[in-house]
């Protein structure tokens, strides 16, 4: 009966942290999913989408995302992608610590059932050999009274070999899970660092309508007035310019699926009206053509647009750091200047000083 009891208490503890690995593995399985998602869509889709996993994140993280969808691309600063990081590595320490909690339980109770079961052997030893008094030996009950401390034996290697199988099979399969989220936390802050951005300004971010049509002039006249330049004003551009490129992206999402659906309507009229003339057939088959060779050209002009405003945002990367050098090695000047100037008017006064 004591055997039962303690490996029982040793089996709920065991399936108690298996299904604390499975719910951990099938969590893991989850967020491997949503950001290999997050990865790929954009626009509308992406909007929708971050939507119905706000269960999955806390409350910022997930208003994070939700800001970011808005405008169609993701892009993170540097604090945000750390909290994205940290969130994670808390919640699989949790699971790890909830694991190491079971494995030393049964441990625990494998080795406290090995102990109860010494004892129990022990007492009934010293039962058998104060019962041996007298030159009368009854073999049969001496064979009898060994059933005690053989089940006194019996307790103790089944509770420690239940105890230590279960701690060895939980063990290993927390080991598996502990790689697959080292590997999937890898993936997340290297997918994490081609998304930072060097300023997140909520202000720029809101203006970027009427900022974008003046950034032209302001370009153009960034050669007379670099003393006066801040190093804020680039990387303005930047979350601007990326913003824009979203929203010009929908907008020929948009286009293409206007196209798209009277390429559809076209289709279906040329289906409904076959039996008409020749000439009429031929006209709306050429306008079809024709509508077909604009939906490609917008999706391949589309295409070229992205590539040319990918190329625009490094040229404009590398003019950012160029001002940043020019600024610099303008200030050295300026010091430089002041203090020749200040040495100088030293020595004026020092010839003046002579001079009376």
């Amino acid at each position: 009966m004591a055997t039962l009891n303690f490996n029982i208490a040793i089996l709920t503890m065991f399936l108690i942290g298996l299904l604390v690995v499975y719910q951990s593995a099938i969590r893991l399985t989850m967020l491997a999913g949503t950001f290999g998602i997050l990865a790929y869509k954009k626009g509308k889709d992406l909007e929708f989408y971050l939507q119905g996993i706000t269960e999955l994140m806390p409350a910022t993280i997930a208003h994070m995302f939700n800001r970011r969808a808005q405008k169609g691309v993701l892009y993170f600063t540097e604090s945000e992608a750390k909290d994205v990081t940290t969130w994670l590595s808390d919640q699989f320490f949790n699971q790890k610590s909830y694991t190491s909690f079971f494995v030393g339980t049964s441990l625990m109770l494998g080795l406290f059932g090995t102990f109860t079961g010494l004892l129990v052997a022990i007492d009934e030893m010293g039962s058998i050999i104060l019962s041996l008094g007298g030159d009368d030996i009854d073999i049969a009950e001496i064979m009898t009274g060994f059933s005690g401390p053989l089940g006194g034996m019996a307790i103790g290697f089944a509770s420690s070999l239940f105890g230590v199988a279960s701690a060895i099979i939980l063990n290993v399969m927390q080991y598996i899970l502990t790689r697959n989220q080292a590997a999937f936390l890898e993936d997340v802050e290297d997918w994490l660092k081609g998304k930072i951005i060097e300023s997140q300004s909520s202000d720029v971010l809101e203006e970027i309508t009427t900022a974008f049509s003046k950034e032209g002039k302001v370009l153009s006249q960034q050669s007379s007035v670099q003393g006066q330049a801040t190093s804020g004003l680039p990387a303005g551009f930047i979350d601007i310019f990326i913003d824009t490129m979203g929203d010009f992206t929908q907008k020929l999402e948009k286009s293409n699926k206007s196209s798209q659906e009277l390429y559809e309507v076209i289709t279906s009229n040329l289906s409904e009206n076959t039996k008409a003339s020749e000439h009429e057939s031929l006209l709306l088959e050429s306008v079809d053509n024709s509508l077909k060779e604009l939906n490609v050209n917008q999706f391949s002009n589309a295409g070229m647009m992205e590539d040319s405003l990918q190329e625009i945002s490094n040229v404009i990367l590398a003019e950012h750091k160029t001002i940043k050098k020019s600024l610099a090695l303008q200030e050295e000047n300026n010091r430089l200047l002041v203090q020749l100037v200040d040495s100088l008017n030293k020595k004026i006064d020092n010839l003046e000083k002579k001079v009376k």
